[in-house]
């Protein structure tokens, strides 16, 4: 009986080490991860929150969108954008409790540019739409429940298992209808980077329990769903198998990541080795260039571009201006602000890889 809780504790302790602020593979974010890297990890998370909760979701256009920060056209996809902007700023939140104001919050931003009639299109069309007073006041007291746990000491559960069960609380109960797996996913997201997992907060770990509700995933978990139901009514006191499940999903959200960015580092290395033989860039611009190469759709900023190399303003801006001189770049407005993005030219150093 007890070899299924040491196999768990020893899921979520391999878990944590990698998902901490002095991990190798954290570490390897901070080295090779860009913001279209990230860009990328928070859209993949929100499109799995929105079939999670039972919503289908066309990506041709939307990352599209997203990276050109302009407005999608289908109300879901609009929420999912919401979400990816909201998340991009968790960081800020990490010294603020956890509250039903901040959650509302949430609500308010993932629903904002959304007409009142797609909105109530939404909600009809989510699952369990329906709800009685009776329930709702249920439901209220769960979310205080909830928040109460989210803000709790250390306590007996793990930050990887609370972090989680905080998400999966939230999807439970639905508190806020249709969005309810988008503020599920932000929370939990949060709750990482409160209790110094960022990683797991990079990790998109409703991908991996939307292939679970799918079936997708074989023999890399425990069960599928219907025996996890079926164990569930059997005993639901009993969390080990949910939480097996969960560091299960968590551990194969972070095999993925890991893989992108062992994928990435090897591009970048042999873009470096290839870029290295042409004396007209100097290594901080042979860097862009294996950037611009890897991610055809990455954006370069002055101000982030001088404080990652600890340069000066003017410096920054001439290493890209001249990139851009020389065709592989271009100069595009977004809001206010310039940024820089791959050109034509950089086809020719593709050619050579």
């Amino acid at each position: 009986w007890y070899r299924r809780p040491h196999e768990l504790s020893d899921l979520i302790d391999s878990i944590e080490r990698r998902s901490t602020q002095d991990s190798p593979l954290y570490e390897a974010l901070l080295d090779h991860a860009d913001r279209s890297f990230a860009l990328g990890m928070r859209l993949a998370e929100s499109v799995a929150a929105a079939k999670l909760a039972g919503f289908a979701v066309q990506c041709d256009h939307l990352e599209m969108h997203v990276r050109l920060n302009t407005v999608p056209e289908l109300p879901i996809e609009r929420l999912i954008a919401n979400a990816v902007a909201i998340d991009s700023e968790l960081s800020s939140l990490i010294d603020q409790p956890f509250s039903a104001e901040m959650l509302d919050g949430f609500h308010a931003r993932l629903i904002e540019g959304i007409a009142q009639g797609d909105l109530d299109a939404l909600q009809a069309n989510a699952p369990n739409a329906a709800i009685d007073e009776e329930a709702w006041g249920v439901v209220l007291r769960q979310l205080s429940l909830i928040l109460e746990y989210a803000n709790g000491g250390d306590g007996e559960d793990l930050a990887v298992l609370r972090g989680n069960l905080i998400a999966d609380s939230i999807r439970y109960h639905q508190p806020y209808g249709f969005a309810s797996s988008h503020i599920a996913s932000l929370a939990s997201k949060l709750f990482y980077l409160k209790h110094g997992l960022p990683v797991l907060a990079y990790a998109p770990i409703s991908g991996a329990k939307y292939l679970w509700t799918e079936n997708e995933l074989g023999d890399k978990t425990l069960c599928g769903p219907d025996e996890y139901e079926s164990t569930r009514r059997r005993s639901c006191c009993d969390l080990t198998v949910h939480h097996t499940l969960s560091g299960q999903c968590i551990k194969i959200a972070l095999d993925e990541i890991e893989e992108q960015i062992t994928g990435i580092a090897g591009k970048d290395r042999a873009a470096k080795a290839m870029l290295s033989l042409d004396q007209r860039f100097n290594h901080r611009q042979r860097s862009i260039l294996a950037r611009a190469l890897r991610t055809p759709l990455a954006e370069f900023h002055i101000r982030y571009h001088q404080e990652k190399n600890r340069i000066s303003y003017a410096t920054a801006r001439r290493d890209l201006v001249e990139l851009a001189d020389a065709g592989y770049l271009r100069s595009e407005h977004r809001g206010k602000a310039f940024v820089f993005v791959a050109d034509a030219r950089i086809d020719e150093l593709s050619r050579n890889l």
